[in-house]
């Protein structure tokens, strides 16, 4: 101690003394203060000149595996600090010594062939080569053939350094030299065929031979051959950004697989699966599918499909489910691979491919386990674009065959029963709980494949399956109808004959499910059907319509109706049958209207009448007064739902009139008592404060069993539910020509004041007779979470439960499928809190979403109103601050459609709205973002505040990626090559990640790099919302998402990424508008500092997103360019102050964007200038991103163990007596 810390030079007489402080620092029993001063002097001895040598004394095989690790480490430090400075000679030296003490390990040294050291081994080896390969190190992969030939031991060592070189080379870009990387990338793909043939020849050498016949022998072979298969995975995976390389090695990759799938070892064959996934690119694009065609002819994939048909028919036990996971996967990465090829080239000699993959989708699609029937039938949705494959008659039977299993793959979804899982299998092996299993799924699955699960976040878990397995169905259909019908017919039939013995059957719902779907297809060949088989159908008809007059059974009633509605489309629109259906169907609707068990069969004929009124028209409308009179006639008997259903359906069928008389009329009809109910004063009064409404509904006296008093409160619910339903009903559905010559005909125009002709509305000024009670209702609903309205709330409540969010709405905050309680299962007063949360849920968002769609809907009329603004400042924009994170979210997500496709006349109205919504975004999430990183750094949780911690998480994640879609959609400017969304659509497309690609040129994006009319109207000083939005972006861009850590980092990523994306554009508009925001006063010196310090502190969150962090130094770059005349020592100074670059460099820097500037082939903002301009801006920051990148990037070959590090505590020498000091350092 007292040599050390008088820093005097480490002596050769010390290796004794260093090797008894590294077996003391490894035994568990040493104390702190042994522990530190061991520590100590191993940190002392690794920082001097003779750490070198002194490792190489430490590799000697008599020593233990600490002191031989810790040589290695020692080596390793050597070479990556000093190796540069050393003489050649020097280097050549311990490259020789290296190697030799490798080469002259004992075969049968348990020390040497520990994982830890060979992978010691390794590393030291590949810092050399990354600092002498190819110049100083010619004979690198001979040296490497040559070593690997000794034994298994040494081949592990190789393999290990090949694999490790192309991790850091090709994966993860660790070496420090950008340009240094660049060479080695390319020196590595060059060599790939040699590393493939060295791999090939270590996977020979370790199935080569006997049987070993020690235990211990016969492990390393497998080790060894496990490795191989790994580093294979890894060259394949290092190929995949120039797929072309493929083609070189297409027998180099499939031979290995192919003996892997013979030999029966099972960890080896996984690998091998691993390998062939690798192969097929995650793009679908032209030019990544190209050079894989050679993978799919010539029958070269056969083996694969024998191998995973071989797995799908073994025994369905634990043993082999792992196995059986991983060739699904295959199965399904070549399916979909295959099916976007073949979408692209359709070439002859690939074509026997499809027949394999029918055959493995029909042995899966029959398998026991969800798991795999899951992933199978997402392959249907890949194949939607090859329809023209169906046409082929090869292969109609087995297609057929598959048609055919479709009611029983679709028969069992969700949890399964241990009858059919017998030992849980999907639970046993990869989660805790079945619910864990389905709960993944749900996450998965809904993000990776939402055309299979449509966009909503509370769907089923199974509907999937159910989903994907119908767009095959139609698809086929459409290609072979003749088939599909036929095989229909034939249920069809045996259903008829005894309808109530049918349903007994398990797959009689399922069974009717394909056949309404196959009908429903029917009507797009409508007119070959009727060549041929509209005889039949009419006597389908009767049959049917004879069937129900005596079936009782009310699953075989429901498929008799559903089955009707699908056949009545096919008939001709005069044929006399359809006036009984019609009356049939429009009766069913108050079937069992006293039995509560029949209430979701009477909604689904309630689905039934609005699909008929939407789809099929004309068939309905020569029928008008007679539906109307059967509706009037059941009116009194239908529910609340049902009413506004079917009034949704009589609008919709009223279009086809496109007359404004006759909607007006409709509306005088269906709407009077709803506007006598808004126009009371009773209910004006109860509306104009959240207090007085939450006293209305009874939330003021007591909570009570009396039944009385309790159905008065809840009729009057009902009543707010029913009459806000059904102005959504009618708005939803209410279409306006949009041609003049249309909207002139049908009697839409009128001439305003100015003598403009105008398209009128015809709920407009029905509906603004409404408005001030309805956006007075609209601000009260917000208001009904503040601390004031909730002192009205009786004390008998619990306020924490009934204002809290519905089951449904926390399900979709935790990304876990919802499942609808049973309200028989639960005590009157939890069910009470249940129906209490949903109807001011729904309430909420159905008023919220009718006003929004009127605003839009009625346009000119609307904002021709004397209180418009007050409308849209108070109503839609105010109160804001009470609405929950979640609801807030949805309030954007219903805003930003109709806003972003509205003129900029309507746009205009909505400036200072948004700049309080601005405003309030950036102080409400800034703090959320705060209280996250507070509660992060928290020591102690218990279970409840972590569940809660995660619940505030995932709320926050959702709002923050919300927040940015609708920022993006409000401030760019749209393509206007672009088709705009319809207003009705309120959900928006997922985010494409393809949009951020780094290589994307100009001409790509050059559409969006302009600011909208909002986008400019808020950075007007007179709004003074500037510096919300721009505090509001900035913290976006570095905020860094925690939910990650709790397994849930799709839906954090997804924030981010959009939030990036966004930021990126925008800030890239802000420096071409930055002369207009100067002479406004809004962007001076110190504002630019705060903006150029948020996107440098954001590198470090996203430095392991290449994309991503590529389009920060991009950015970066431009800002310093932009600026640098205007703020000249600006940008300079933030960067020495946060990346703590040196001076020098960074006068480098600038002195190269100057030449830049001044030289004109840098002034186009190509791919080529970009790159390069990036590549200076990573050597200047490159020790700012380094600790973290290195601390947090995952190696497959894995880490030496580190030495046991003392814990932070204050160490105190003369706590340690002189009498100690002798015995620390002897041999123990």
């Amino acid at each position: 101690l007292v040599r050390m810390n008088e820093n005097l030079p480490v002596t050769g007489d010390i290796l004794p003394d260093l090797i008894s402080a590294i077996e003391c620092n490894f035994q568990p029993t040493t104390d702190y203060n042994m522990r530190s001063a061991s520590y100590m002097l191993i940190e002392s001895v690794k920082e001097s000149n003779q750490c070198l040598e002194i490792g190489f004394r430490m590799l000697d095989i008599c020593f233990s595996i600490y002191v031989q690790q810790c040589g290695l480490q020692f080596i390793l430090h050597a070479i990556r600090t000093k190796w540069p400075s050393l003489p050649p000679v020097v280097q050549q030296l311990s490259k020789d010594r290296l190697i030799n003490c490798l080469l002259s390990s004992p075969a049968n040294n348990d020390i040497r062939s520990t994982p830890a050291i060979m992978e010691g081994f390794a590393q030291c080896i590949v810092a050399i080569v990354e600092c002498d390969w190819p110049q100083k190190w010619k004979s690198f992969i001979e040296d490497c053939r040559s070593i690997s030939k000794i034994g298994p031991s040494q081949a592990m060592v190789v393999l290990s350094v090949i694999g490790r070189l192309i991790e850091d080379v090709m994966e993860f870009e660790l070496i420090e030299d950008p340009s240094r990387n660049k060479e080695l990338r390319t020196v590595v793909l060059d060599s790939a065929s040699q590393f493939f043939d060295l791999t090939l020849e270590m996977i020979k050498q370790s199935n080569a031979g006997e049987i070993p016949p020690s235990g211990a022998e016969s492990s390393v072979r497998q080790r060894m051959l496990e490795k191989s298969y790994h580093l294979l995975n890894s060259l394949i995976a290092s190929l995949n950004p120039r797929p072309h390389l493929f083609t070189k090695f297409v027998d180099k990759i499939l031979e290995p697989a192919r003996d892997a799938f013979k030999s029966g070892n099972i960890p080896v064959a996984e690998i091998a699966i691993s390998c062939l996934e690798s192969v097929f690119p995650r793009k679908a694009s032209a030019k990544n599918y190209k050079p894989v065609v050679i993978f799919f002819e010539s029958g070269r994939l056969n083996f694969a499909y024998d191998f995973i048909m071989m797995i799908s028919l073994l025994p369905f036990d634990q043993q082999n489910y792992t196995l059986l996971k991983a060739a699904t996967h295959l199965f399904f990465d070549i399916a979909t691979c295959f099916c976007s090829f073949w979408e692209l080239f359709e070439i002859e000699d690939c074509i026997d491919n499809w027949d394999s993959i029918f055959r493995l989708m029909l042995s899966l699609l029959k398998h026991p386990s969800t798991y795999c029937r899951m992933w199978c039938s997402l392959i249907f949705n890949s194949m939607k674009n090859c329809k023209k494959v169906y046409k082929i008659e090869r292969f109609a039977p087995i297609l057929t065959e598959l048609f055919k299993y479709i009611p029983k793959a679709t028969l069992k979804n969700g949890e399964p029963s241990k009858a059919v899982e017998p030992f849980r299998a999907y639970a046993k092996f990869d989660y805790e709980t079945n619910a864990a299993f389905l709960i993944d799924y749900h996450r998965k699955f809904c993000l990776l494949f939402p055309c299979a699960f449509a966009r909503s976040e509370t769907l089923v878990v199974d509907s999937g399956l159910r989903e994907a397995c119908e767009v095959f169905v139609g698809d086929w259909v459409a290609s072979n109808w003749r088939r599909a019908y036929s095989v229909v017919m034939g249920w069809l039939d045996e259903i008829l004959k005894n309808p109530a013995e049918a349903s007994s059957d398990e797959c009689f719902m399922t069974t009717a499910k394909v056949i309404h779907v196959v009908l429903d297809s029917l009507v797009d060949v409508i007119e070959d059907v009727k060549k041929t088989e509209y005889t039949i159908i009419q006597a389908k008809v009767d049959a049917v319509m004879n069937a129900l007059q005596n079936c009782q059974v009310v699953n075989a009633v429901q498929v008799l109706v559903s089955t009707l509605s699908s056949l009545f489309p096919i008939l001709d629109v005069s044929d006399p049958r359809i006036p009984g259906i019609l009356c049939k169907l429009i009766s069913s609707l108050t079937l069992g209207i006293d039995d509560p068990e029949m209430a979701e069969v009477r909604h689904h004929f309630t689905y039934l009448f609005i699909k008929m009124a939407t789809v099929h028209q004309a068939h309905l409308i020569a029928h008008i007064e007679l539906i109307w009179k059967e509706i009037s006639a059941v009116a009194g008997q239908l529910s609340d739902h049902q009413k506004c259903a079917v009034v949704e359906g009589l609008f919709a069928l009223c279009k086809l009139f496109k007359n404004f008389e006759q909607y007006a009329q409709l509306m005088s009809v269906t709407l009077q008592q709803t506007v006598e109910f808004w126009a009371s004063a009773e209910i004006m009064t109860a509306v104009s404060k959240p207090e007085n409404f939450l006293i209305y509904i009874g939330l003021g006296d007591s909570l009570t069993n009396n039944d009385s008093l309790n159905l008065a409160y809840h009729t009057r619910r009902k009543q707010f539910s029913f009459h806000v339903k059904i102005l959504h009903s009618v708005i939803s559905r209410l279409e306006v020509p949009t041609e003049i010559e249309d909207a002139k005909t049908g009697g839409f125009c009128i001439t305003d004041v100015q003598g403009n002709l105008r398209i009128c509305h015809p709920a407009a000024e029905l509906f603004q007779m409404m408005f001030p009670t309805l956006f007075t209702f609209l601000r009260c609903l917000k208001g009904i979470y503040s601390v004031s309205s909730l002192k009205v709330v009786h004390a008998t409540y619990d306020k924490a439960k009934l204002f809290d969010l519905t089951d449904a709405e926390k399900s979709a905050v935790m990304g876990k499928p919802h499942e609808t309680k049973k309200f028989k299962d639960m005590q009157r007063q939890e069910v009470f809190y249940e129906k209490m949360k949903l109807f001011l849920a729904e309430l909420s968002d159905h008023l919220q979403h009718l006003l929004i769609r009127c605003v839009f809907a009625f346009d000119w009329q609307f904002f021709a109103l004397p209180n418009a603004a007050s409308y849209v400042e108070h109503g839609i924009f105010g109160d804001l601050e009470n609405l929950m994170d979640y609801r807030l979210r949805l309030f954007l997500r219903r805003v930003i459609t109709p806003l972003s496709n509205s003129t900029t006349e309507v746009q205009s109205y909505f400036v200072n709205g948004l700049a309080k919504l601005v405003e309030h975004l950036n102080d409400r999430l800034i703090a959320r973002w705060h209280l996250i990183m507070k509660k992060e750094n928290a020591c102690e949780f218990d279970d409840e505040q972590t569940k809660q911690q995660i619940f505030t998480e995932n709320v926050v994640s959702l709002l923050t990626r919300e927040l940015a879609l609708f920022l993006r959609s409000l401030l760019l400017q749209q393509d206007p090559e672009k088709p705009r969304a319809t207003p009705k659509a309120v959900e928006l497309p997922e985010f494409n990640s393809s949009a951020m690609d780094t290589d994307a040129n100009d001409e790509q994006t050059s559409s969006s790099n302009a600011l909208s009319f909002l986008g400019k109207s808020l950075l007007q000083r007179e709004v003074n919302c500037y510096a919300s939005l721009v505090s509001l972006l900035l913290n976006m861009l570095s905020w860094r998402e925690s939910v990650a850590a709790f397994h849930i980092s799709q839906v954090a990523g997804l924030a981010i990424l959009e939030a990036v994306e966004f930021c990126f554009i925008f800030l890239y508009i802000l420096t071409k508008h930055y002369f207009q925001l100067q002479s406004n006063g809004i962007l001076d010196e110190e504002s630019f500092k705060h903006a150029y310090a948020f996107i440098l502190g954001a590198m470090p969150q996203q430095c392991l997103n290449p994309e991503f962090v590529g389009r920060l130094y991009d950015l970066a770059v431009q800002l310093y360019e932009h600026f640098r005349n205007i703020y000249p020592n600006a940008a300079q100074t933030v960067l020495l102050q946060t990346t703590e670059c040196s001076l020098g460099d960074l006068q480098a820097f600038d002195k190269k964007i100057l030449n830049a500037l001044e030289n004109p082939d840098f002034k186009s903002c190509n791919k080529v200038t970009l790159k390069v301009k990036r590549d200076w801006f990573k050597s200047l920051i490159k020790k700012f991103l380094k600790p973290l990148k290195t601390h947090q990037v995952r190696q497959i070959f894995g880490e030496l163990p580190p030495l046991q590090r003392p814990s932070p505590q204050p160490f105190f020498t003369s706590s340690i007596s002189p009498n100690t000091l002798p015995n620390l350092f002897q041999e123990s």
